[in-house]
């Protein structure tokens, strides 16, 4: 992967940003509830950087990234998940993925839908249109990924992704996914919260969860502002008990690489490579979808494929 510096080489500075992404698991009630709270505050930041977005793409995008981050919480060993939503609206669909390991990637299949995003409260439900949210587990130990898919009811990433796992999984479920602009459209802040009910949940305790959660504003500015994300559960939901677990780091990141990208050219047949050298269109670049990292090749790299 190739990442824009976003700090002008200053590693420290980036350091101690990167400290503050991270992803936090809690129990609720006696475990009656599971959750998770998110900062991705710098990983929406540097994916912006990447896919070089404009405010409301960032802001669709990142919270794809939010939920894909908040996802990892129900993932298990090497496991991975991925979303995608294909619709009809000017966003054409979007990929995301992440997996155990807090590493999360994904592209607007349209990155240049808009330009301008203003403060005030932004109804995206149209810039998504029909279409269908599907969601992909890929675990370890199975030999084909499992997959479900819903309509989009909603035109908003978190109440869909909520409704997928009330109609697919059978599981109340509920998301804040929230980005943060300042005045001068510089992401500030930028995270989520999950909960989720147990099996056998007591009803009463999960609305009281919900209450809760309906409660909560900008959870990006909140962010912003300095608050701590297990500090923030405590406060707000400390009727409920929070009981946290582990806790881990989130980043954008994708396994992508030069050489990963060559391997790719030598399965090509062999008249595609003849057509490459043919055309003569040198340096041959390839960009990677998932994250915008852009390889060249020239000319005696593809010659080399034909030894």
């Amino acid at each position: 992967m190739i990442k824009k510096d976003i700090f002008n080489g200053k590693i420290k500075e980036r350091l101690k940003v990167s400290a503050n992404d991270r992803l936090y698991r809690f129990m609720l009630s006696d475990k009656m509830i599971r959750g998770a709270i998110v900062n991705c505050t710098l990983m929406i930041n540097e994916m912006r950087a990447n896919h070089n977005l404009g405010n409301i793409e960032t802001l669709v995008l990142g919270q794809a990234y939010i939920a894909s981050s908040l996802l990892i919480a129900t993932l298990k060993e090497k496991d991975r998940i991925s979303m995608n939503i294909q619709c009809s609206g000017p966003i054409k669909g979007l990929d995301v993925e992440s997996n155990i390991f807090g590493e999360v990637r994904g592209f607007l299949k349209n990155p240049d839908f808009s330009n301008e995003i203003s403060q005030k409260k932004i109804n995206l439900s149209s810039f998504f249109g029909a279409g269908f949210l599907k969601i992909t587990k890929y675990l370890e130990n199975a030999k084909t990924p499992y997959s479900s898919q819903i309509i989009l009811e909603y035109g908003d990433i978190a109440q869909d992704l909520a409704n997928y796992f009330l109609q697919s999984e059978q599981t109340p479920t509920a998301f804040i996914l929230s980005v943060y602009f300042d005045g001068n459209q510089e992401v500030k802040g930028g995270g989520g919260i999950f909960l989720q009910a147990m099996p056998k949940a007591d009803k009463n305790i999960v609305l009281n969860a919900e209450k809760i959660l309906e409660q909560i504003k900008s959870l990006g500015k909140t962010f912003a502002l300095g608050v701590n994300p297990k500090e923030f559960v405590m406060e707000k939901f400390k009727t409920c008990k929070p009981v946290f677990m582990k806790n881990q780091r989130v980043e954008f990141f994708c396994r992508c690489s030069k050489a990963r990208m060559y391997s790719h050219l030598k399965n090509l047949p062999l008249k595609d490579i003849q057509d490459i050298l043919k055309k003569d269109i040198f340096p041959l670049e390839i960009k990677c979808h998932n994250c915008n990292s852009l390889y060249t090749f020239i000319k005696p790299d593809i010659e080399n494929l034909l030894v």
